[in-house]
């Protein structure tokens, strides 16, 4: 054996620990690649949230079998949470110290491999509940770990200083980076292979737990589907809402119940005020209160928003006093799943677009479009139709696959009808409504409309450009609470 392996790794390959697979397993994982040469596979039995059995193979050059080795041996009959603590820097020290120049990656692709035979646990644990979304257990407010917290982290500044912030107030913190969809390796995406690494070390750094669900099949059920669907009804989603809604608060609540935890936390520019309710941050210009809207009451009895007291520029500072990698990463995509942001293209690779007539108010025939789906209300450029003064598009009709257009005036409104809502207090204290994300809010008032469900908000001043399928949330008085919100079914000029 080479002498540039230290007696350590020289040890660990002479007598390996855990060498084999576990049979009936809880979970397996599988990192590398065999087209290269070094490939690790991990399989684990959790019991009680204890690692009962972990075993290892590891093919490959000697430092990638040694640090599975070592891996497995450090986590061997531990807590899950300390498991899923032991970072890379730990195996490292396990094998005598660092690795020869060139074989640093056997560290990353071991502890990936059982990170992956992790989440393959979860994910069996979680079953249908993280394909259809997990209900369970949001009623109860106090049956955790009062200090324990499950926080969400992408890989960006916000969600890792939210997850030192805790730390630092002597939360015991749980990361989770969640698989939403397949992102490019390298690319800015949050779900992409190199962020789900970089997350992970990120945490690690900090001393924390880091675990991974797979939700793709979810965040495709209930936002890519909902995002592609509504653009085909004339309608104009808000994907953030929708995962809001149904994936990323929700998952975080399954993985704190499966770990006894009682609080999940997210890096949104958000506050939970007596109520439980929303409300507006410090930093107005990051505000995310309204895609926040959907989250179940109980839920967010639950949520911690550590960044709703900081400034944008306050967090950088801290990250950057704190040494952590993340400072000067750029702001995230709009769109997570459409990066280069042309989600008309997105859109037309899933659904068959067919051309129809693009119309006046009174039906006349103006042009031809080539797919309702590349047009939204409010849209001003891209329409293909000339004309002395500008045209805004008014209406899509999916129905008869018209795109109807009009002048900026014809896009006022002044009363909006709200489906789905969901109320943190009394609608009688709602005072104002907002019906886009960057938007100012309205003086309105609401009551319910006719139809089952159905509530209309009746505006002081008219509103330009609001669309079906976007959101609508109300906020009290003082603009400082929201009082609920919902989707936008029609509305009136």
């Amino acid at each position: 054996m080479p002498e540039r392996y230290r007696p350590q790794v020289i040890e660990h390959l002479v007598r390996p620990r855990h060498v084999g697979e576990v049979q009936n397993p809880s979970g397996r994982g599988e990192s590398g690649d065999a087209a290269c040469g070094d490939v690790a596979r991990f399989s684990v039995r959790i019991e009680d949230n204890v690692t009962a059995d972990v075993r290892y193979k590891a093919y490959g050059c000697p430092a990638c079998i040694a640090a599975g080795s070592a891996l497995a041996e450090l986590v061997s009959e531990r807590p899950l949470l300390e498991a899923a603590r032991v970072s890379k820097e730990d195996v490292q020290e396990a094998l005598g110290g660092p690795l020869p120049l060139g074989k640093e990656h056997a560290l990353t692709l071991v502890l990936d491999a059982l990170h992956k035979a992790f989440e393959d646990h979860l994910n069996r644990e979680g079953g249908e509940a993280l394909v259809e979304g997990y209900g369970g257990n949001l009623e109860t407010h106090r049956r955790g770990a009062p200090t324990g917290v499950v926080a969400a982290m992408s890989g960006g500044v916000d969600s890792a200083v939210t997850a030192l912030l805790l730390k630092e107030a002597g939360y015991d913190v749980a990361a989770v980076t969640f698989r939403l969809h397949d992102g490019e390796r390298g690319s800015r995406s949050c779900c992409s292979p190199d962020t789900v690494l970089f997350a992970r070390d990120t945490a690690h750094r900090m001393g924390l737990a880091h675990f991974t669900l797979d939700l793709k099949e979810l965040f495709d059920r209930r936002v890519m589907r909902d995002f592609v669907g509504s653009y085909g009804e004339g309608k104009t989603p808000n994907p953030c809402v929708a995962c809001n809604a149904h994936v990323k608060f929700h998952a975080a609540a399954f993985l704190a119940d499966r770990l006894g935890f009682e609080k999940v936390a997210t890096g949104h520019y958000a506050k939970v005020a007596e109520g439980p309710a929303l409300a507006r941050p410090v930093d107005e210009s990051k505000d995310q209160t309204y895609v926040l809207w959907p989250i179940p009451k109980p839920l967010l009895g639950r949520t911690v928003f550590p960044l709703g007291d900081y400034r944008k520029t306050e967090v950088r500072r801290i990250a950057e006093e704190k040494g952590l990698a993340v400072a000067y990463t750029p702001e995230s995509q709009d769109i997570c799943f459409i990066p280069d942001g042309d989600y008309r293209g997105f859109i037309r690779k899933k659904v068959e677009a067919e051309p129809g007539e693009v119309v006046d108010r009174e039906g006349t025939v103006l042009g031809r479009h080539g797919g309702v789906v590349d047009f939204t209300v409010g849209q001003r450029r891209g329409i293909g139709v000339s004309a002395p003064t500008p045209l805004y598009v008014t209406e899509v009709r999916p129905q008869s696959n018209q795109v109807v257009v009009g002048r900026k005036q014809d896009l006022e409104v002044r009363e909006v009808r709200v489906r789905g809502l969901n109320w943190f207090l009394d609608p009688g204290e709602a005072g104002f409504v907002q019906v886009r994300y960057n938007s100012a809010p309205v003086a309105c008032e609401v009551e319910e409309g006719e139809a089952s469900g159905e509530w209309v908000a009746r505006l002081d001043e008219p509103v330009l450009g609001v669309a079906p399928g976007q959101s609508a949330v109300f906020y009290t008085a003082d603009e400082q609470r929201v009082v609920g919100g919902g989707v936008v079914g029609r509305r009136e000029a």
